[in-house]
């Protein structure tokens, strides 16, 4: 159901703007390396990158394996990210569940569009007990093609029911800030996983959700024409 112009529906990313993943995404990337006998390079930026799994072991890491491999490595790396969150728990980023919270007592719709694997989606929402603050969550399974093209936050968009001029995305990765903008949709940057000149196309900036509340954005919000 489509809200009123001044009340944008919120899309969020996942990870670095839910939940604070990165250094699990860093070490669970490490450990399948060594398990594999391959070398990592820069982990702090392959696991923020915003990317999904096969994207990252095929384009950015460049591990000599076929696709049929990479899939098979993918999924061991997701399975060691999971099993930790199973046993330890995540952490959600500052402010976001009374954002959420407000957010929802004020009826504005929210989806998750995430370019992670729909089990990893699931299991982050559900350790935080967030997974009801949602109306709709898409995942990279979801979509033909991960970020930065816009099919994620274009198919969040539908389940909402909502115009994509009419969203506005909060994002911690430059692939997500193209993404919402190659949807037709506003960015706000959270400075949670890289630092602003990365994120300069953003339309909008904030450390994280502590100094941000439903209402203000709101107020400083203007829909794009799409």
């Amino acid at each position: 159901m489509a809200g009123a112009p001044s009340s944008p529906a919120f899309l969020f990313d996942l990870d670095g703007v839910v939940v604070d993943s990165n250094a699990l995404h860093v070490e669970s990337w490490k450990e399948v390396a060594r398990r594999r006998g391959f070398d990592c390079p820069d982990p702090e930026h392959i696991g923020k990158c915003g990317l999904r799994t096969l994207a990252v072991i095929r384009d950015l890491l460049r591990w000599p394996v076929s696709e049929e491999e990479a899939a098979r490595i993918g999924f061991e790396k997701e399975e060691i990210y999971r099993e930790w969150i199973r046993r330890d728990g995540i952490r959600a980023i500052p402010g976001i569940l009374e954002f959420l919270g407000e957010a929802r007592r004020m009826g504005i719709p929210c989806a998750v569009g995430s370019s992670a694997p729909r089990e990893n989606v699931d299991l982050c929402l559900r350790a935080l007990r967030v997974d009801g603050m949602f109306a709709a969550t898409v995942s990279g399974a979801d979509v033909a093609r991960g970020k930065p093209a816009p099919d994620i936050f274009l198919k969040a968009a539908t389940a909402l029911g909502e115009r994509p001029g009419h969203c506005l995305v909060f994002e911690d990765a430059p692939a997500g800030i193209a993404a919402a903008h190659a949807a037709g949709m506003r960015a706000i940057a959270l400075l949670t996983s890289h630092a602003r000149e990365e994120l300069a196309e953003a339309d909008g900036f904030a450390p994280d959700f502590t100094g941000l509340s439903p209402r203000s954005v709101q107020a400083a919000w203007k829909p794009l024409g799409r």
